[in-house]
């Protein structure tokens, strides 16, 4: 790649930061409206909380966000450091979770974990994260909820401190080390189960002294109390167990004097014990048990009080709990989160990683026992995954109509961690529009489009779609981790690699290419992005037939655009050209979690793009950071380029770009119908709710595939459809009534 001149460069980056520092100010020129109706269908399957954006390693916590009195969910995800919530519609089972990003925006900003506990005791869980102003120290916000005001978050101690001795000290805590916040010692206020600074195996007690010193539980007065609390120590060298029970503890030494004597034998010096804990009284004694997940560990670990609330005394441990049942096997650093998932009144045990697993990797174990008395059965490994589009880590979405029938589809690009390889497996998924252009819905009909799972890419891919052979289908370009481009020809709708390493193309690392006549010459450019932030312009300098392009950049700073984050020398940059009104404009998003929005294009290829807008606020930026992806298409034919954003999590939102002309509410939310008997054999019922016999009803049945099975017109609100002829299997029903439009799955059986 061509390298500019030191002195430029610098210069550029100066700006750069300059222009991102005050993008908060830019005038909006642009808006798009988030989208979270669209259907879409996995397997037959409506998915609940299709853009949810994916989920990877979250905590999860309940918290009353709307006030009805019913325990909703927040799930703070590390991987991104976002936070999605959803409301609980009190259904007795675990689609009772609806994904709501309104209440997203009522927290503050998190650092590294979120972790909720009802302190001062009026029934509304606070806030507890690593704090913003010390990274080693713990942050509290009140929980203000009031009918009028709605969900509010009160910071109040952005460090929480303890006393030892005569002195003052911050309660420890780090972005790896989670602590725990309950009712210990069971005096009615709330404790802290927390670490050393330099790890020794012990768990500390940090006592709240609110109901010694006021007599209630609304303060947060700590006290050092115990370094060994339950005498007790993990074993030192990263296995996850206990190493030995009833071991001496010299004292309460503070973890600030680096004291030697707060460990309880030589090798604890050079323990490298990193864990999180979840107290939970486990076998219904009145004391706090410990859930544990280690760094290095592939299963929970559970160890068991055998004292009091007022003594602890650990004494013996499961280390592959719950070995009743089947333990959550993953990679390393298990957390757990103790709530009612299906409204049966019970407490129920969720188990998330904090690394690589990333598909099937929220174990929900159904609490068969009491809440006091817990027996676990494992009930699912997806929770909420399986509500949502999730491709794994990375998602890359571009907007293509991929079979030429007028309707845009997706493909999105994802990675998903194998445990059985140790490798990321890389693929294409086919979102096939089965809508209509101005309502579609999607069904996802390819999860391995081009077969690219079988290449061991094994790692993020990003596609590009055009007809670089000018034969009238849509070819393929992938970038790859490496900085590389594949090409794979389409012939007659399959995808074929043809030329690995295409024109020999390599912008450094991370590819993220798109397909786009930048220059309005009619033939295909190619512009990409790069893990450095910057983006990359290749001119076509080939024909309409035969494109072709030299490994040299005609631009290696298009725009003079430099995307990389404060602090970082990385920037992970996805470009996107799209026509607006005649006039190009350029979305570039980053891994600090936005994506800007740039002009003066057109006659200016080779000069300083315009910084126009962003997508999102800085707050909202803050909360969905990582590698965000950006593509886009006119997905409800408004005239209008609309926005797909992927989320690192392995989800995607859509945006539709604002037409203030239009209501930008889907349409298949207002029709409304019955249909039955479902599954059917030869005849199926269709009944329009709105009772309007004088509308014109189109009916389509489609197979898996969304080829056109049968089909007839109606002008009647009752229809009765034959199914007769046609084989066993799952199917979708179309129906288009009243400029709506609306998909249901059929099961036809013999």
């Amino acid at each position: 790649m061509k390298i500019l001149p030191l002195p430029f460069r610098s210069i550029l980056f100066a700006v750069c930061i300059f222009a991102f520092s005050g993008w908060t100010t830019i005038r909006a020129q642009v808006r798009f409206d988030r989208q979270d109706t669209v259907s879409l269908f996995e397997n037959g399957v409506a998915l609940q909380n299709a853009w949810a954006g994916g989920l990877n390693f979250p905590l999860f916590n309940s918290v009353d966000l709307n006030g009805d009195g019913v325990k909703d969910m927040v799930a703070y995800d590390r991987v991104n450091s976002r936070l999605t919530c959803y409301v609980n519609d009190g259904s007795n089972s675990l689609s009772a979770w609806k994904y709501d990003p309104s209440y997203a925006s009522k927290f503050p900003y998190i650092n590294r974990w979120a972790l909720m506990y009802d302190y001062n005791c009026d029934g509304k869980e606070d806030l507890f994260t690593l704090s913003p102003i010390y990274p080693s120290c713990i942050a509290c916000y009140r929980n203000d909820y009031s009918p009028a005001t709605g969900l509010r978050f009160t910071l109040v101690d952005p460090i929480l401190e303890e006393s030892f001795s005569t002195t003052v000290f911050p309660v420890f805590a780090s972005g790896v080390l989670l602590p725990a916040f309950d009712d210990v010692d069971g005096d009615g206020d709330m404790d802290i189960l927390g670490y050393n600074s330099i790890p020794d195996g012990r768990v500390i007690l940090h006592k709240n002294e609110s109901m010694e010193t006021y007599g209630i539980c609304d303060s947060l007065i700590f006290n050092y109390a115990n370094a060994c609390w339950g005498n007790f120590a993990f074993r030192v060298g990263g296995a996850n167990e206990v190493g030995c029970f009833g071991c001496p503890c010299r004292g309460s030494s503070n973890p600030y004097l680096n004291d030697p004597l707060s460990y309880s034998y030589e090798e604890a010096k050079r323990d490298d014990t990193v864990t999180s804990i979840f107290s939970i009284d486990i076998d219904g004694d009145a004391d706090k048990d410990l859930l544990v997940g280690d760094i290095s560990a592939l299963t929970s670990l559970l160890v068991y009080n055998g004292g009091t609330s007022q003594v602890a005394a650990m004494d013996s441990q499961d280390v592959n709990y719950p070995s009743m049942d089947i333990p959550a096997i993953f990679n390393g650093f298990h957390s757990h989160a103790y709530l009612d998932v299906d409204n049966d009144g019970l407490k129920d045990l969720i188990v998330s990683p904090n690394e690589y697993e990333n598909k099937a990797a929220q174990w929900i174990y159904k609490n068969q026992g009491s809440t006091s008395l817990p027996v676990f059965h494992r009930l699912a490994t997806d929770f909420l995954q399986n509500t949502m589009l999730d491709v794994g880590e990375n998602a890359a979405p571009v907007v293509i109509d991929l079979d030429s029938d007028g309707l845009n589809d997706l493909v999105v690009a994802g990675s998903v961690y194998d445990t059985a390889t140790s490798y990321y497996s890389t693929r294409l998924y086919y979102l096939h529009n089965i809508g209509t252009s101005s309502a579609p819905i999607f069904d996802l009909m390819d999860d391995d489009l081009a077969g690219i799972s079988t290449l061991a890419y094994n790692s993020t891919i990003y596609p590009a779609f055009g007809d670089l052979d000018n034969d009238g289908d849509k070819d393929l370009l992938l970038g790859t981790e490496d900085g590389k481009l594949q090409y794979f020809i389409n012939n007659a709708g399959a995808f074929q690699l043809a030329v690995a390493n295409f024109m020999a193309i390599d912008v450094g690392n991370n590819a993220t290419p798109q397909l786009v006549d930048l220059d309005r010459d009619g033939k295909l450019d190619i512009v990409s992005g790069e893990k450095n932030g910057f983006i990359n312009l290749y001119k076509n300098i080939g024909t309409t037939n035969s494109a072709a392009f030299s490994s040299i950049p005609s631009e290696d700073t298009l725009g003079r655009i430099i995307l990389q984050s404060p602090g970082y020398t990385d920037g992970y940059s996805v470009p996107f050209v799209y026509d607006s009104a005649g006039t190009y404009r350029l979305a570039a998003s980053n891994m600090a979690g936005n994506v800007y929005f740039y002009g003066n294009i057109d006659g200016n290829i080779l000069g300083a793009y315009t910084l126009i807008d962003s997508l999102y606020d800085a707050t909202e930026s803050s909360r969905i950071r990582f590698n965000v992806s950006v593509g886009g298409g006119d997905l409800n034919n408004d005239g209008f380029c609309d926005l797909v954003i992927g989320q690192s999590s392995g989800g995607a939102q859509l945006w539709y770009q604002h037409n203030g002309t239009s209501d930008i509410s889907s349409p298949e939310s207002q029709l409304q119908f019955s249909v039955y008997p479902n599954p059917a054999h030869d005849n199926l019922l269709i009944v329009f709710d709105d009772n309007d016999a004088r509308s014109l009803s189109r009916l389509v049945l489609m197979d898996q595939l969304g080829r056109s099975v049968t089909q007839m017109d109606s002008w009647h609100n009752r229809v009765n459809l034959s199914l007769r002829g046609l084989s066993s299997g799952i199917y979708f029903l179309k129906m288009e009534r009243n400029n709506a439009v609306a998909v249901t799955r059929i099961i036809i059986q013999d």
